[in-house]
């Protein structure tokens, strides 16, 4: 399944080889596996040396850094969090906004989808979801192990692809 996980994440950051691009982890750290897109972004932070990448650790309240994403504009948001849809846990999916206004996969659906049209209005740009599925979202700390797998890989995906584009762009 990660093999077409790295398939599609390369597809998806192609189309954005000379765009700036936001980043947004989203979690609760008080719910195990729902904080895995804080892990993912946590790890991209360090992995990403690109002035017009942003990356943004949001924690359960990504309606508080619309203001740092409006400011540069990109044509490309990401936003990474758990997500419920029915596949084994560490699976990663990548699903467009309007997946998700009839389907409830996302932890914090009402939100993102409220977050993202308010985005696509306010700057006009294409927003995406990275799901994670999670082990376990119960209350405690600390992500299962199969959650801290798939965190690596995602994030690894995801700086690889956006550095390969940006080393073809320069």
């Amino acid at each position: 399944m990660m093999d077409e996980f790295e398939l599609n994440v390369n597809r998806l950051f192609a189309g954005y080889a000379c765009s700036k691009i936001a980043i947004l982890g989203i979690g609760n750290e008080l719910r195990r596996d729902d904080a895995v897109g804080l892990a993912v972004v946590d790890r991209l932070s360090s992995s990403i040396d690109d002035p017009s990448v942003i990356v943004l650790n949001c924690q359960n309240a990504p309606e508080n850094f619309t203001g740092n994403v409006k400011r540069i504009k990109p044509t490309c948001i990401v936003l990474i969090d758990a997500a419920d849809f029915g596949a084994l846990p560490g699976d990663a999916r990548i699903f467009q906004l309007h997946d998700l206004e009839e389907s409830s996969v996302i932890t914090h659906k009402a939100s993102l989808v409220t977050l993202g049209e308010y985005l696509q209005s306010e700057i006009n740009c294409n927003i995406f979801v990275i799901g994670i599925q999670p082990a376990d979202c119960d209350f405690g700390s600390g992500l299962s192990t199969v959650a801290r797998r798939a965190s690596i890989v995602v994030a690894d995906s995801v700086s690889t692809a956006i550095n390969r584009i940006r080393a073809k762009k320069g």
